[in-house]
């Protein structure tokens, strides 16, 4: 997973398997979390738009699951 944020933009590769999963913004400072769904689109390179999340410290966690097995990575962004 990498953030990109001259561009805004949170970056990762699932594997062909991949079914379904989605991406939660966690912050300390903000009242509510923030959840995108992620969908096969046919790419392996997923773009996750962060210009919705406020200025400040993330924690950013995507999931997913090829429908048998679910996995989970987290990296922390600072969005300015």
């Amino acid at each position: 997973m990498t953030f990109e944020p001259a561009k805004r933009l949170l970056a990762f590769v699932l594997p062909s398997s991949f079914q379904k999963g989605d991406v939660t913004f966690f912050s300390a400072t903000q009242a509510s979390d923030f959840r995108v769904p992620i969908k096969p689109n046919g790419q392996a390179r997923q773009l996750v738009p962060t210009d919705q999340l406020a200025k400040g410290r993330w924690l950013a966690r995507l999931q997913w699951s090829d429908g048998r097995v679910y996995y989970s990575d987290e990296q922390e962004i600072l969005v300015s």
